[in-house]
């Protein structure tokens, strides 16, 4: 997999490029923990209560990767915005998030995202990734070339956009020529940033993990010919009950079940080859993708789990 990571350094306009390599590494030398924020959608507001259990129980954060709705939740939390987002959060209902969601049909997502991007504008305009009082990266994929990118400078808004712009949904981040989507389509659970920055400590924060459970293969036959099923079937006993219909899905219903798979299985796959030094897994299958008007449900329950850990948090965090 190709990384590159960019920078928009002040003082040469709105050019980016690649970031050195004394740029993307910072030590991680202060007593603390980084964050991988995952992604995840809807199910992402359960980090605003994984944030703010720590926040309570006084467990210092050095840095926050953050890949989809992790990069948006980070983002805010750094810039210190985390409650103008949890009061945004809980607003939602089903009326109000039609609202928000500017249809669109001629363009390369069905929602451009404007509406959206006027209400984190109005709490965090010229708010600039380098200005935040800890090391912040959004992750997010090139979809010309699959290349994972990571934004460590530059406008937070842009980032955050970029890393949450899960292809066919909303419009992708035109960012300085590249076209950038949804970061969770190469890396969910983003610990590998944080390694690179030297973090000693990373916990994860997985949104994904009880939604399908462990993966397995399963052998299965396949119909027979049309004739032959109209010949057995007159051969079936009366009290033979006919097979279960098929479950129908309509289309959102595929995307998002598919988004599910991709999700569960490359976050497995990457955090197998770089594990974290923990991990949180908030109880989050019952809610959808696009349940974000289900926020208080995943906010409480972030705040949970992370209180009900917190003896192995604070352990990990004092470690020298």
């Amino acid at each position: 997999m190709h990384l590159v990571a960019f920078s928009k350094r002040k003082g040469d306009g709105a050019e980016i490029g690649p970031v050195a390599n004394d740029e993307v590494t910072a030590p991680g030398g202060q007593q603390g923990i980084a964050l991988a924020l995952g992604g995840g959608a809807a199910r992402g507001w359960a980090h605003i209560g994984v944030l703010h259990a720590l926040d309570e129980v006084g467990i210092k954060i050095d840095m926050i990767a953050g890949t989809s709705i992790g990069a948006l939740v980070g983002g805010c939390y750094l810039a210190g915005k985390l409650d103008e987002l949890e009061k945004f959060a809980r607003s939602l209902s089903r009326r109000r998030m039609l609202g928000l969601l500017d249809i669109q049909f001629a363009g390369s997502g069905l929602f451009g995202g404007m509406r959206l991007n006027r209400e984190m504008d109005a709490h965090m305009r010229d708010i600039q990734i380098e200005d935040l009082p800890k090391p912040f990266v959004a992750v997010a994929t090139e979809i010309a070339t699959g290349h994972e990118i990571w934004l460590t400078h530059g406008d937070l808004i842009v980032a955050m956009r970029a890393s949450y712009s899960l292809p066919g949904i909303f419009e992708p981040v035109d960012c300085n020529g590249k076209v950038l989507v949804d970061g969770a389509l190469v890396n969910p659970v983003p610990v590998s940033v944080c390694r690179a920055y030297e973090q000693r400590r990373v916990v994860a924060v997985n949104l994904n993990y009880d939604i399908f459970g462990r993966s397995g293969v399963v052998k299965h036959g396949v119909p027979r010919a049309e004739m032959n099923v109209k010949a057995s079937e007159s051969k079936r006993p009366a009290h033979k009950k006919k097979p279960t219909p098929p479950v129908r899905l309509g289309i959102s219903g595929v995307m998002v079940e598919s988004y599910n798979i991709i999700q569960d299985r490359i976050s497995r796959a990457r955090l197998a080859g770089d594990p974290p030094d923990y991990a949180l897994h908030p109880r989050l299958s019952d809610i959808g993708l696009a349940d974000f008007h289900r926020a208080s449900d995943a906010i409480d329950r972030g705040y949970e789990i992370a209180m009900e850990r917190l003896p192995d948090l604070r352990r990990l965090a004092e470690l020298t």
